[in-house]
C-alpha cells in the first residue's frame, strides 16, 4: 500500500520564544515584525514554525521550519523504494536560520547515518539527510519546494552521515533543504529543527505515531 505524507496546507505554528523544550512542541504566540524578514509574499503560507533565540541583550537568531510536501519523489508518482525493495513515506522540509546578532554565527548540522527510532510501531524508524540543493523563495510553490534528483541522492546517501557547516554573518541568513524517510510510519508530519541554549535538536512527529527529537549540531556564536 502506498505510504502519502499529506501536504502543506494545514494550520501552522507560529512562534517566538526565548528557548524551545525537548518534550514540548514550540507554543502558538504573536509574531512580531515577520514582514520584513519574508523575502516574498507567498514565504508565510508555507512556514510551520517561526521562533526568535534572543541573546541575553540585543537582538538574536530567528530559526523558521516549513510545513511539510512530499509523499511523492517524483511528479509522476514515485515513491522511495530502497535497493531491498522496502517503501519509505517521503517528506521534505526547508529550515531557514536568519542571524540578527552583531557576530558570525557557525553553523553545524549533522544528521548520522543510523537511524532513528522515534515512532510508536515497533518495527518503524526514521531517516534524516541534508541535501545540498539551493533553494530559492521562487521554487516554495514548486513540486517539492522545487527539489530535483531525490532518488540518486537518497541512494548514495541512505546509508552515511550527511553535514552542513555555514558561517552566517550578522543580517545575513541560510536556508537549507532536510529531506526525511519514514519507514512503517505513514501520516500527517511535521518537523523542527530548534535551538536549546547552542545545542541543536531537530523534533518530527507522525500523527497518530508519535514523535521524538534527536540531536543533530551546533550553533556557535
Amino acid at each position: 500500500m502506498a505510504n502519502v505524507w499529506f501536504g502543506s496546507c494545514a494550520q501552522r505554528s507560529k512562534s517566538r520564544t526565548s528557548k524551545a523544550s525537548i518534550d514540548t512542541e514550540v507554543g502558538d504566540s504573536t509574531k512580531d515584525d515577520y514582514n520584513k524578514k519574508s523575502l516574498s509574499s507567498g514565504v508565510d503560507t508555507h512556514v510551520y514554525t517561526d521562533t526568535l533565540y534572543p541573546p541575553a541583550t540585543g537582538k538574536g537568531i530567528t530559526i523558521q521550519n516549513s510545513l511539510p510536501k512530499g509523499g511523492m519523489i517524483e511528479p509522476n508518482g514515485t515513491q522511495y523504494a530502497d535497493s531491498s525493495g522496502k517503501r519509505y513515506a517521503f517528506a521534505i522540509f526547508w529550515t531557514r536560520i536568519i542571524n540578527e546578532t552583531t557576530t558570525p554565527l557557525e553553523l553545524d548540522v549533522n544528521f548520522p547515518a543510523d537511524s532513528f527510532a522515534i515512532f510508536s510501531p515497533a518495527d518503524s524508524y526514521l531517516k534524516l539527510f541534508l541535501p545540498a540543493d539551493t533553494l530559492t523563495w521562487d521554487k516554495l510553490s514548486r513540486f517539492n519546494y522545487g527539489i530535483t534528483g531525490l532518488k540518486p541522492f537518497l541512494d548514495r546517501n541512505f546509508n552515511k552521515a550527511t553535514r552542513l557547516q555555514r558561517t552566517i554573518k550578522p543580517n545575513e541568513e541560510h536556508i537549507f533543504y532536510i529531506a526525511t524517510l519514514a519507514y512503517q510510519a505513514s501520516g500527517t508530519p511535521r518537523a523542527a529543527l530548534f535551538l536549546q541554549e547552542q545545542d541543536l535538536y531537530y523534533r518530527m512527529s507522525v500523527a497518530p505515531y508519535g514523535n521524538g527529537a534527536i540531536p543533530c549540531g551546533k550553533i556557535v556564536f
